[in-house]
């Protein structure tokens, strides 16, 4: 089972940071394209390449993007080359879509198990046994994922307890789980949120005696 694309929805990026004293936090978002730029000599040599299909040599493209607060005047400029851009969904990116309540806990929904039409279930639900914005680590204290059973029919398995490791060399971060559901599925997102619910309370009461 991976969560790993779920993580990498919910966790793995940064919001634009206002002033303090902004009164009126909302972002302006604006994009530019330069097609064909030429890069001046005192941008730097021209780029060599091996690949005799790479364009990124004296001529260009370019997007810049303008993230502006009218309220505090910050504006945070962005720019790349060789860009590509891409107009999709929530339901495909598996961030943007309301959490929902099932055995007590939050699920937030990460992106389908495969990126292809007809895929649009989520292919693993963050659980968070409170409601917020945006999930941190500290917020995820279980995860449901989707998988295929021995017929091909869908299936969820469940795990508690993440322990995070950040991206590291190209990779994505990942959790390690400290208690995962077996090898036997369940039939139902709400079966194995159900058994998130459980092992969490067992393990908090568990805790709670040992204290005493």
């Amino acid at each position: 089972m991976s969560s790993s694309d779920a993580i990498a929805a919910h966790l793995e990026w940064q919001p634009f940071a206002h002033r303090p004293d902004c009164a009126k936090p909302v972002w302006e978002v604006d994009q530019q394209t330069e097609s064909d730029k030429r890069r001046l000599r005192r941008e730097g040599p021209e780029h060599s390449c091996p690949n005799e299909e790479c364009a990124h040599r004296d001529h260009y493209d370019r997007i810049n993007l303008r993230v502006l607060c009218r309220s505090c005047g910050t504006v945070h400029l962005i720019s790349g080359e060789e860009y590509t851009t891409r107009t999709t969904t929530t339901v495909r990116t598996g961030y943007g879509q309301p959490p929902k309540r099932v055995a007590g806990l939050w699920l937030y929904p990460g992106p389908p198990l495969l990126d292809l039409r007809g895929y649009d279930s989520p292919g693993a639900y963050l659980c968070s046994r409170e409601n917020v914005d945006r999930l941190s680590e500290d917020d995820i204290v279980g995860v449901v994922t989707e998988g295929r059973g021995k017929r091909g029919g869908t299936v969820y398995h469940a795990a508690i307890g993440p322990d995070f490791r950040p991206p590291a060399r190209g990779l994505s971060g990942y959790a390690d789980w400290a208690k995962v559901s077996g090898e036997k599925p369940f039939t139902s997102v709400t079966a194995a949120a159900k058994w998130v619910a459980a092992e969490l309370d067992a393990a908090a009461a568990e805790e709670e005696a040992q204290a005493q």
